[in-house]
């Protein structure tokens, strides 16, 4: 079994379709949450989050779209038109339906693995699993596999953009796939990160995609878009500083 692992698209439908031409020979994929918000492109991403039933779960940006698609209509200020607010005007309620659709955790076996799926640990925060009391805690609350006995026993986590494997004991760990858009401002590193699970093995992978459509659609919004969400996106949309 060959899984194709992603997370917190954002919008960004370049750097997903640029995955999903490198990885064909997936035979499932799963996304750690964040679909839409601070991006360009959430319809096109939704679309193909459907058309290659990828198994997601929802992330804080996603509620955060739900909450600010429902309140639209009472309209925003000037200056403070997010991305989200973009992102908003492009959605319909088919496409709000299906983010509310979306479950918070899954819980899946992979031969002799367990597995949780969920965006982040604690809500409204970026704290991470630090000691095997807290994994145990989350897993005993969350798992609904069927493995029983000893047997490895792994979560997925998105929310922090950082690629990573943590281990809290021999067959305890958490894994972060990293962002396939946006990574935090002390890592500007600018290819997509995301990870394939085969046979239980984890293997870390970044790829380069072309930005200068992005560039161009980022450059449509200056004046519009709250200034501060424009630099982020016109720093990790640029061209590599190397």
């Amino acid at each position: 079994m060959k899984i194709l692992l992603i997370s917190d698209i954002h919008s960004n439908a370049v750097s997903l379709r640029k995955i999903l031409e490198n990885e064909k020979d997936v035979d499932k994929i799963l996304c750690a949450g964040d679909h839409v918000d601070y991006g360009l492109y959430p319809k096109e991403v939704l679309e193909l989050v459907k058309a290659y039933n990828i198994i997601s779960v929802r992330g804080n940006h996603d509620d955060h779209m739900i909450k600010i698609w429902e309140q639209i209509e009472q309209g925003v200020k000037q200056d403070e038109f997010k991305w989200v607010h973009h992102n908003a005007d492009l959605l319909n309620k088919e496409d709000i339906d299906y983010l509310k659709a979306l479950p918070k955790t899954i819980s899946f076996d992979l031969g002799n693995i367990g597995y949780i799926l969920q965006h982040q640990w604690k809500e409204n925060s970026y704290e991470t699993i630090q000691s095997e009391y807290h994994f145990d805690q989350f897993w005993n609350e969350h798992y609904t596999g069927e493995l029983q006995g000893n047997f490895e026993k792994r979560i997925i986590f998105g929310h922090t953009h950082r690629q990573g494997i943590h281990y809290v004991a021999k067959d305890k760990l958490w894994l972060n796939p990293g962002s396939i858009s946006y990574r935090r401002p002390d890592d500007p590193t600018k290819e997509a990160h995301y990870m394939i699970l085969e046979d239980g093995d984890i293997q870390f992978k970044q790829v380069p995609y072309e930005k200068a459509e992005l560039m161009r659609e980022v450059n449509k919004w200056q004046g519009i878009i709250k200034q501060k969400e424009i630099d982020v996106a016109l720093f990790f949309f640029g061209e590599d500083e190397s």
